[in-house]
């Protein structure tokens, strides 16, 4: 019971001194990229440069043709439009930026009018049949130096134009295609620090109107973002001077880790030894306790010749053959002990200590052998 307890209390150090083991190889780790960084510390840091932000706007006005039913000639936004007398449909196109830091700038931008007739594809979505496009304004540019910027448009939408195009192509071709006209502003925009050659903005946008054609009455769809904006960083990388008391304090930790990194594995290699000692001598006990004697006296071996046996399965043979029990002394406690066979003048005896588990180093001491001699 007693090795059982030893052999339980030393497999519980061995886990300990597996934990610290662990705990030293990452403080190791840690150390030496602290080294490796108070050599060369590269510094990269994320400056803002600016902020900005963007307004858009489409807003329309509905013409009226001639008739006894309204008596203005026209109708304002976000209303139910009767087709039949629509004139035509005045858009003001407007984009506004700003930036919080005065910038080099170009933009270009232009508004095209597509006519499309739509089906529909196996899975249900609307898909192009036909589509066509009609440049509203043509692509025109501007640059510029400062902190804002505006673009300002004002088109006009021939719908009974676009709404005779589909008419066509619908009787052409005989297809019940769902038609509309959308109205796109398109603005690109590119701009940077003044004296930079890199431009840190470079974006499109994208912002239509939809018209539904071949309708008794229509709804005008907006599909753009009103307003937007984003901060703009830029990375620095700096070299500085050696980091001599990171450097300094890192070393020191490197070293001492290592001491007690070396330790800690002789020591879990003694453990280990401890271990398999008591193991291989509980197994023996267990196996031949019948045959076996302890003894609290270690018998004077001066009156014998003394043959040493090099396996415990020799002893059990020698055993068997002079029927002489097989005693045991603990010499030193978990850590040495000696089974001896007594006959007449002679004495057998096989030596067991926790250094013949040593993977590492020598497994027999004759030094050691002879004090028992």
């Amino acid at each position: 019971m007693k090795k059982q307890k030893d052999e339980n209390k030393i497999i519980l150090k061995q886990w300990v001194r597996v934990f610290l083991l662990i705990a030293v190889i990452a403080i190791m780790v840690v150390s030496i990229f602290s080294v490796v960084k108070a050599i060369k510390p590269d510094v990269n840091t994320r400056k803002k440069l600016y902020s900005y932000n963007y307004n858009t706007s489409m807003d329309y006005r509905v013409y009226l043709k001639n008739n006894n039913f309204f008596n203005v000639p026209y109708l304002e936004m976000n209303r139910q439009y009767i087709s039949s007398i629509i004139d035509h449909i005045e858009v003001d196109a407007k984009y506004d930026f700003q930036s919080t830091e005065d910038l080099a700038y170009s933009y270009s931008y232009s508004l095209i009018a597509t006519a499309r007739g739509m089906g529909e594809d196996s899975d249900g979505k609307k898909v192009d049949v036909w589509s066509k496009e009609y440049p509203i304004s043509n692509l025109e540019s501007n640059n510029g130096t400062g902190k804002n910027f505006n673009i300002a448009k004002t088109v006009n939408l021939d719908y009974n134009a676009y709404n005779q195009i589909l008419s066509d192509f619908r009787t052409q071709f005989g297809l019940s295609v769902d038609a509309r006209v959308d109205l796109t502003f398109n603005v690109n925009v590119m701009a940077g620090l003044p004296g930079e050659a890199e431009k840190t903005l470079n974006e499109s946008y994208k912002m239509d109107l939809q018209f539904p054609l071949l309708v008794q009455t229509l709804r005008v769809r907006p599909d753009y973002v009103n307003t937007g904006g984003d901060t703009i960083y830029g990375s620095t990388s700096s070299e500085k001077g050696m980091n001599i008391p990171m450097l300094a304090i890192s070393l020191v930790v490197l070293c001492v880790s290592l001491i007690v990194f070396v330790k800690l594995v002789k020591s879990l290699l003694a453990v280990t030894r401890k271990s398999e000692y008591i193991l291989a001598v509980n197994k023996i006990m267990k196996e031949y306790g019948d045959i076996i004697a302890e003894t609290h006296n270690m018998p004077d071996l001066n009156k014998y010749d003394v043959v040493n046996i090099k396996s415990f399965a020799d002893m059990v043979d020698i055993e068997e053959e002079l029927h002489s029990p097989i005693i045991y002394f603990e010499i030193e406690e978990n850590a040495k002990c000696v089974f001896l066979i007594l006959n007449d003048k002679t004495a057998y005896r096989f030596l067991l200590k926790e250094s013949d588990f040593d993977h590492f180093g020598n497994s027999n001491d004759d030094s050691e052998m002879k004090r028992f001699v």
